[in-house]
């Protein structure tokens, strides 16, 4: 810089270099915490649900959620394991999954089903128990 206050350009290639990979870094943080954040509700959601269930129902064996398994890119599917058999449960686990999703602030249109649906600006899912 001079002494009449004019800025070279030197200076102005490093600040627009500077703000290109703050912006980049910004957009790739945005996308991974929105894949952790559903990633995380539908894991609270399915334990929730199992938890209740088994508190609930005494002839209920005890059922853990052993792994939530994400795969895509845009169509991001969602796989849910469990340590026992859920299907009498499933509709229960998945309507647990949908409030946990809605609590984060989540939009889903779940109205029963063997699968939950939803999208976000960036992705569209599909939530599968297995």
């Amino acid at each position: 810089m001079d002494q009449r206050g004019q800025i070279s350009v030197e200076f102005v290639l490093m600040a627009a270099i500077i703000m290109l990979v703050v912006v980049a870094f910004g957009l790739s943080i945005a996308n991974e915490n929105e894949l952790n954040s559903v990633a995380t509700a539908v894991k609270t959601g399915a334990e929730n649900a199992t938890t209740y269930l088994s508190i609930s129902n005494a002839t209920m064996q005890p059922v853990r959620v052993t792994s939530v398994n994400m795969s895509g890119t845009n169509n991001v599917n969602i796989q849910v394991s469990f340590s026992g058999n859920i299907t009498a449960i499933q509709q229960n686990i998945l309507t647990s999954i949908n409030t946990s999703l809605t609590s984060q602030g989540f939009t889903t249109r779940y109205t029963g089903g063997t699968q939950l649906t939803f999208q976000t600006s960036r992705h569209n899912y599909t939530i599968s128990l297995v």
